[in-house]
């Protein structure tokens, strides 16, 4: 396809979304405990939603919206809840249609990742007409789980929704089995792009991101972290691990990465964790930290220097199956990782990498080679079979966590895409 036609497509599905509706401007309040993380070092608040009612219940009140609730996250499972709802208003067979006009040879998998990625702008673009008020509202719109495979195409892809949604943050999920990933978000960040690279889980997770792809966000899936250890303050522990390497890296590397506290299951995490770069959390975790009263708005302090490892607890049975040693390097970062990845990116090799196998192999030769994995086809139906490491199998043995923990987070997420797929080819016919 020539640029010329390439650019005649891109613009058709960018067309596809429709004009945006016009933003309404409600006045925005602050809001105390809100105002409070502020004050600790925290610089947004998202709503972890792609349900424009959902969040609206938590952003808007009499009259006007929160101040600080000034972004919105989704990823499979959210899309999930409301795709229905946008297919049922779409006229995807018209779509599939003048993309197929334009490019003949279109195959299935790419034309469901062209128009997963419209009903996904389309979401995010509902969220940001009634709520941002004015505001840069940061709405994070996930990529097709199948692109990883494809990473020149998920950078065009990635183009087309920063197109439909001017704000957008594109969800990069991190692939331990398609390395190229970092390559993807590297690309885009590389265009003026920022970059969501999600489905992390440790503190080393996050250091390689802002090292190699530079990223404006990372993750730590904290909650996750937690239930799948039968851990208390374990997930909160590995965020404030994660943080205070990524301040190191702004500070004297000139990293620009910051840290998004995901997977949040309960409010009091606010309290723990406060001082942390940013948070994603689902609208009734952010609610209960709003109406709460257990905690005043002086007593939400910077967490960021403070340990939990005389506080935390981990399942004994846990424990002594997967180890003290092991569950430590969710929150370690090896000096050697990072020396490495400082030398690294400033090669040639590194600046010019497109292949992500070449880039696997460099890990692997580094002593990292556990940061990456490509499950066989009979290990991807056990990790499809629970979004949380299964005590004993024996992947939960041989692979580090965090890299497990990844594996399992992208098994439940292509379920959902999956299921979503279905439902668009399903109306296509």
């Amino acid at each position: 396809m020539s640029d010329a036609d390439q650019e005649r497509f891109e613009r058709a599905v960018v067309n596809l979304a429709g004009a945006p509706s016009p933003e309404q401007q409600p006045a925005r309040r602050s809001h105390p405990m809100l105002a409070a993380l502020r004050r600790a070092g925290t610089t947004h608040v998202y709503a972890d939603s792609a349900d424009v009612d959902e969040v609206g219940a938590l952003v808007r009140a009499e009259g006007f919206v929160w101040e600080e609730i000034d972004g919105s996250t989704a990823n499979q499972p959210l899309v999930g809840k409301v795709f229905a709802r946008y297919l049922e208003a779409a006229d995807v067979g018209a779509w599939a249609d003048a993309l197929r006009a334009l490019r003949p040879h279109l195959g299935e998998r790419d034309l469901v990742a062209h128009l997963y990625a419209v009903l996904c702008s389309q979401t995010a673009r509902d969220v940001i007409a009634a709520y941002a008020a004015g505001r840069d509202w940061g709405a994070s719109v996930q990529l097709h789980m199948s692109l990883m495979h494809d990473p020149s195409t998920a950078v065009r892809v990635g183009h087309m929704i920063r197109a439909m949604v001017p704000t957008a943050v594109v969800k990069v999920p991190f692939t331990p089995h398609a390395p190229a990933c970092l390559w993807v978000a590297r690309e885009l960040e590389r265009a003026g792009i920022p970059v969501n690279f999600t489905s992390t889980f440790s503190a080393r997770q996050t250091v390689i991101a802002a090292l190699l792809a530079d990223v404006s966000l990372t993750n730590i899936f904290m909650g996750r972290i937690n239930q799948g250890l039968e851990a208390t303050l374990l997930g909160e522990h590995v965020d404030l691990a994660a943080q205070r390497a990524l301040r190191a890296l702004r500070r004297d590397h000139g990293a620009k990465t910051l840290l998004i506290v995901a997977s949040v299951r309960e409010w009091e995490t606010f309290v723990h964790t406060a001082g942390c770069d940013v948070y994603t959390a689902p609208c009734a975790a952010i609610a209960g930290f709003m109406q709460q009263n257990e905690h005043a708005p002086e007593t939400i302090v910077d967490q960021v220097e403070r340990s939990y490892l005389d506080a935390m607890t981990i399942g004994a049975a846990v424990e002594s199956g997967i180890g003290r040693a092991r569950i430590a390097r969710l929150y370690e970062v090896e000096p050697e990782l990072i020396e490495f990845l400082l030398e690294w990116r400033e090669t040639r090799e590194a600046r010019a990498m497109t292949d992500g196998d070449a880039l696997a192999r460099r890990f692997e030769e580094a002593g990292f080679g556990d940061v990456f994995y490509a499950p066989t086809a009979a290990e991807w139906q056990q990790l499809r079979a629970s979004k949380l490491p299964v005590l004993g199998a024996e992947l939960t043995t041989r692979l580090a966590l965090d890299t497990l923990y990844t594996l399992l987070a992208d098994a439940d997420f292509d379920k959902y895409q999956e299921a979503m797929d279905t439902d668009l080819l399903t109306r296509l016919g």
